[in-house]
């Protein structure tokens, strides 16, 4: 939960960068390579980690 958190503390903040560049394009770069990319990835090994650990435990569970 406090990832999340953290998360959306980030993008707010990157958004608040983003809207103060001087151009709409370089506000969308901001926000694109700053915010939503790394928020993507941080969620997709978070993602994969919990899979691992959920096939972990169901593998351990039928043996």
């Amino acid at each position: 939960m406090a990832l999340i958190i953290v998360l959306m503390g980030w993008l707010y903040a990157v958004l608040m960068l983003a809207v103060g560049q001087r151009s709409v394009a370089a506000g969308a770069a901001v926000f694109f390579f700053l915010g939503a990319l790394p928020v993507w990835f941080v969620a997709w090994v978070v993602r994969n980690r919990l899979r691992r650990r959920r096939q972990t435990l169901e593998d351990e569970g039928k043996a």
